[in-house]
């Protein structure tokens, strides 16, 4: 009779291996359904340069077109407005009578096959006679956006267990998630950052596991990914350039396919650009917006500012750059440790030159945002670094090891702790022009009084100075006015100026004597058959007055008598008007301020009536 061998011991490897596998797909999956609730769930949406995104997507589906004249939308300028103009939607450029997107169009792209499933159900960014919902398109760039979130954040896992045990690869991957401006800032909203770091997210897996495994890099998937990094943002250019050098040092051999299969997609660009712009690259990708003359203000914001630091917002950085430099000696592939402080470093350069160097209305370290995958690598690698010294130290102090252990924890809790308020706290967003606007008053940004993180757990910090008043009236188009405006107010219009929020204030000191009375010329944002009047209820110095109805469609003056004994040295009179509404949700219009008055002018005149 013929024996078979034994394969038992094989076949109990293979069975091993099998259930590691099924195990690391579970975790893996537990991590993407856990922040995918997660990033759904949480309520700030943050749709500022992505609107319009998934209209162009839209487009794409519809009329195989980057032309957005198939809808009803702005066409009052021919050159992008300024960030919060009135008069125009800033994300939107004419160019040869055409509306396109003004934004880079990668990420309109790559989320066609998203948007087409959930037209499916019923979602769209453009209703069937053409016009612009703004509503389902927020929904459907919420809906996208924690889906590719909860992806990097699978991957993060999946990258980390190359190197790390499944334990610490949950760590790395919910600390990237949750501890950084993935939460924050990619799931929000379709950023131009989502599709870019979700894409540096894929590509850093793959230097990983070449490094580890001993695998070649595919030269034309390495260059598309790039390729479409570009395509997605501009900035991105820093790791392009990084990743060729890497690429033409340690695999020379690919190099040629790797440059070819990039000069492909360039060239399918440029004809795209020179197609509808008739110009080589978009006004988006346009190298004269580098001026470098606030450079050293810049990075120094970028780094370490209460509203727009990396360190401030994502502090588990300084555990990463000591695991870095504690166990440099025992660090694995330190090769990638370079490339990564290498893109870093560059990164950080060119977003410092900038003069709009502080991103806008986003929250905390948005520019920052495509440096996440390789911040997450580094501290990948430092961590393995670190259990590679305890393997050899076994006996050393295990106080010490403890608090090494508890001060990482500590600043990995707080750097998930901030990333939330991002995501949780409307305040967070609300600081961004309450109470004055960021991009009017940038030094904002260093106000440590009320970091932007804070702003929902801290009050508002009380005026520096109360104004004097004038005897002429006071016109609210005017400079001289803004010291007199506290909180909610938009930009001064030719001849009046909007509240733009449910709240606005504000602020001078006391008459001289006496009560007094507030002349007040101003109109309501109305819309007919929707919006029929706008209630002001009206608070001085946290004391409730009279409400006004307004309900006429014209300019009137009203009186707002001021009690003396409400009347203090220093005074706010707030507004609270609860009806105030953006013209896009209303369906009149682009602009998507929230508008409650408009107001001309103010002036105080002395009244004898006692009101006590």
């Amino acid at each position: 009779m013929r024996l078979r061998p034994d394969r038992g011991p094989t076949r109990d490897i293979h069975v091993l291996k099998l259930r590691r596998i099924t195990r690391e797909t579970l975790v893996g999956l537990l991590v993407f359904g856990l922040t995918f609730v997660i990033f759904l769930s949480s309520p700030v949406r943050q749709v500022a340069d992505s609107q319009y995104s998934t209209l162009l997507s839209q487009s794409l589906l519809e009329h195989g077109s980057f032309r957005l004249d198939h809808y009803a939308l702005s066409r009052q300028t021919t050159e992008r407005p300024g960030y919060n103009s009135a008069n125009a939607p800033y994300q939107l450029e004419v160019s040869r009578g055409h509306v396109y997107y003004h934004l880079p169009p990668g990420s309109s792209i790559l989320s066609v096959p998203f948007v087409a499933l959930l037209n499916l159900a019923g979602l769209s960014a453009a209703d069937g006679v053409g016009a612009y919902d703004r509503r389902s398109e927020v929904l459907i760039q919420a809906i996208v956006a924690a889906l590719l979130m909860a992806l990097l954040a699978s991957l993060f896992f999946y990258t980390a267990r190359l190197l790390l045990p499944t334990g610490w690869g949950v760590v790395v991957a919910l600390c990237g998630a949750l501890g950084t401006q993935v939460y924050s800032t990619a799931s929000r909203a379709l950023w131009s950052h989502t599709w870019g770091i979700l894409l540096s997210g894929v590509l850093v897996h793959l230097l990983l596991k070449r490094e580890v495994k001993g695998c070649d890099l595919s030269p034309a998937l390495l260059a598309s990914l790039l390729s479409w990094m570009y395509f997605v943002r501009p900035t991105f250019a820093v790791q392009i350039f990084a990743l060729s050098v890497y690429i033409f040092i340690f695999q020379r051999r690919s190099f040629a396919r790797y440059a070819f299969t990039g000069a492909l997609w360039m060239a399918g660009f440029l004809l795209y650009s020179w197609t509808h712009f008739g110009q080589l690259l978009p006004n988006y990708y346009r190298a004269t917006r580098l001026q470098f003359g606030l450079f050293g203000v810049a990075l120094a914001g970028n780094l370490i500012s209460p509203a727009r630091g990396l360190l401030i917002y994502v502090p588990v950085l300084f555990f990463v750059a000591y695991l870095l430099v504690r166990y440099r000696r025992r660090l694995p592939h330190r090769r990638l440790v370079w490339l990564s402080l290498f893109i870093i470093a560059g990164h950080l350069t060119v977003i410092s030159g900038f003069t709009h160097w502080w991103g806008g209305h986003g929250f905390g370290a948005r520019f920052t945002t495509d440096l996440v995958p390789w911040l997450v690598l580094t501290g990948i690698l430092g961590l393995r670094g670190m259990l590679a010294w305890r393997n050899e130290h076994k006996a050393s102090s295990q106080l010490a090891w403890r608090v090494q252990l508890a001060l990482g924890g500590l600043l990995l809790l707080t750097s998930v702790f901030v990333n939330t308020q991002g995501a949780v706290s409307p305040e967070t967003a609300d600081w961004n022009k309450e109470p004055l606007d960021v991009d009017e008053h940038p030094e904002r940004i260093w106000d440590w009084s009320r970091p932007q993180f804070l702003a929902g757990l801290l009050p508002s910090a009380p005026p520096k100075a109360f104004p004097s008043l004038p005897n002429a009236r006071i016109d609210f188009a005017s400079r001289e006015a803004e010291k007199y405006l506290w909180r909610g107010w938009s930009a001064a219009e030719a001849d009046a100026r909007w509240s733009d929020s449910r709240h606005a204030a504000i602020i001078f000191s006391s008459p001289a004597e006496g009560a007094s009375v507030l002349l007040i010329e101003m109109v309501p944002f109305l819309v007919p058959g929707a919006l029929y009047e706008q209630r002001v209820n009206l608070w001085l110095n946290e004391r409730r007055l009279p409400s006004l109805l307004l309900s006429d469609p014209a300019f009137r003056v009203y009186s707002i008598v001021l009690p003396r004994e409400h009347l203090k040295a220093g005074n706010v009179l707030s507004f609270e008007i609860p009806e105030a509404a953006s013209p896009q949700d209303m369906g009149v219009g682009d602009d998507r301020r929230e508008l409650g008055i408009k107001v001309k002018w103010i002036r105080f005149e002395p009244h004898d009536i006692d009101t006590r």
